[in-house]
């Protein structure tokens, strides 16, 4: 399999945070719409056994995440709090182990993401009015700056060329929550190739499901994906079950080193559709190996 980057630039505010698994079940729509369904389907056919295609998080230009280790094991400083507002980090220092050159946001960014709630009203679409009387609601949104977002691709089953179609597509149809106004929009860079530095100690770049996985030793700080279908599968019952998974940044230790490219497994049974298929893989990086 080969990595690929690119980089996303937002045209618009955003819903929904950039998480790996929710890009990856957007993609799959897109694929269905760019091609066939019947393309979608023989992608998935092999699915839980060799992913076509693994989807990251979305990170800040030339930066990745900070390792989920305690921080005796990054030999930082008694200032917790300062420590937690650290979130990235560069590949050299990563793969080199120099955990305490991670930096903030104000470090990495001119200008931070920024998010907050945009109030709205509540309609009676039958009367065109607001029912009985004021009926706010609050959303909230994101404005965030362009994102590094990395896939995980066998090139024998989609096309490094299909999937810039399809994420193409993607870009333009808006991605996760309330694309209908207009949110979720961006373009995206050339895809790179990314060299996959292989390890006994390894990274995640997106949720996963750690259930089942041989390893020596896992460092995870535990996430809760309450998930929804999509596009006309979301007209009854949107909702599905909810998911424990191990979050973004999870540190893996095998006993050998590992040149797979990507750790976890595939979900199904979690929505009342059998075939609905849940990314619960992760693209998985070296660093620097665990004493």
């Amino acid at each position: 399999m080969t990595l690929y980057k690119t980089m996303v630039t937002p045209r618009s505010n955003f819903a929904t945070p950039l998480r790996g698994d929710t890009l990856f079940g957007q993609l799959c729509w897109a694929i269905r719409y760019a091609f066939t369904e019947e393309k979608l389907k023989k992608l998935l056919v092999s699915y839980e056994s060799e992913p076509f295609c693994v989807v990251s998080d979305g990170f800040a230009p030339n930066f990745l995440p900070k390792p989920s280790l305690p921080s005796s094991l990054m030999n930082e400083d008694a200032d917790k709090k300062a420590n937690r507002k650290k979130i990235w980090m560069s590949k050299e220092d990563l793969q080199e182990g120099n955990f305490t050159k991670a930096k903030n946001n104000n470090e990495v960014y001119q200008k931070k993401d920024a998010e907050g709630i945009v109030m709205h009203n509540s309609i009676n679409y039958k009367k065109f009015n607001t029912g009985e009387g004021f009926d706010p609601y609050g959303v909230k949104e994101y404005a965030l700056n362009p994102k590094d977002i990395y896939f995980l691709l066998d090139e024998t089953k989609l096309s490094k060329d299909e999937l810039h179609k399809a994420f193409e597509l993607l870009s333009n149809m808006g991605y996760g929550q309330d694309t209908t106004v207009g949110k979720g929009r961006f373009k995206f860079s050339e895809f790179k190739k990314y060299p996959i530095q292989n390890s006994k100690t390894v990274m995640t770049l997106s949720p996963f499901s750690p259930q089942g996985l041989a390893c020596k030793d896992i460092f995870y700080t535990p996430f809760t994906r309450f998930g929804k279908k999509g596009a006309h599968r979301a007209n009854q019952n949107p909702f599905k079950k909810p998911l424990l998974l191990a979050d973004t940044g999870s540190v893996i230790v095998f006993t050998d080193s590992y040149n797979k490219g990507y750790v976890g497994k595939a979900i199904k049974n979690h929505t009342s559709h059998a075939d609905i298929i849940h990314q619960g893989y992760a693209i998985a990086i070296g660093i620097k190996e665990l004493s």
